[in-house]
């Protein structure tokens, strides 16, 4: 059984404890899940799905091999922990819900440190990058293209042949529309709808999503 942590020990963490829990139902002994690192909450708090262990100083710390889940809904501070994270006894797995569907896992492009959570739909020739959050009920649909550190909440649609950069958020049942092409750190509101390329960082509301300046 692989030891892992997760960092985070907010409600993305709790809901990624969930879903290791639900993997190890249908895979037994996949994972043993050993607590959260958060450098928010002090270290020894308890929670119903382990303790929090320390933060990124005590996973830096680690000698032996830990493999991590960073389950954090900012993209950008997904991003600035996987920069701090340095040890090399540190992996990153990825963390799938049983119930994800892959349509085509042939074709299928992913890398390392996601989480998917239940209810996902995964086209084909679908490309996923690094530390990404990929939420419940999320649609993928063919060639799509999803950067790094991403964040997507529950209910998110991007059809098919759209590229999303790197740190972008979509925010609660928002949707891209076929063959855009998103830039890095964007953020999208809740229920938008975008509708063209996304060419610069900023936050996009609405139907069409426009810029809020």
């Amino acid at each position: 059984m692989n030891r892992l942590a997760i960092y985070g020990a907010g409600g993305m963490g709790r809901e990624t404890a969930c879903v290791v829990s639900r993997i190890n139902k249908k895979a037994p002994d996949t994972w043993h899940l050993v607590g959260f690192f958060d450098d928010g909450i002090p270290a020894g708090t308890a929670t119903a799905f382990g303790p929090v262990l320390g933060g990124i100083d005590q996973i830096n710390a680690e000698r032996n091999p830990l493999a991590v889940a960073i389950a954090i809904g900012n993209p950008q501070i997904i991003s600035r922990i996987v920069q701090e994270i340095t040890n090399p006894n540190i992996s990153f797995p990825n963390i799938i819900d049983p119930t994800t569907d892959f349509m085509h896992p042939e074709s299928l492009k992913m890398g390392h440190g996601n989480i998917l959570c239940p209810g996902c739909r995964i086209s084909c020739n679908v490309e996923i990058g690094h530390f990404n959050i990929i939420n419940g009920d999320v649609s993928l649909r063919h060639d799509v293209t999803l950067g790094s550190c991403n964040s997507l909440m529950p209910g998110v649609k991007v059809s098919g042949g759209t590229t999303l950069g790197n740190r972008n958020f979509f925010g609660l049942a928002s949707s891209a529309t076929q063959y855009l092409t998103i830039a890095n750190d964007v953020r999208v509101g809740a229920g938008a709808i975008v509708m063209q390329d996304i060419t610069s960082a900023g936050l996009y509301t609405g139907i069409p999503a426009q810029k809020k300046k």
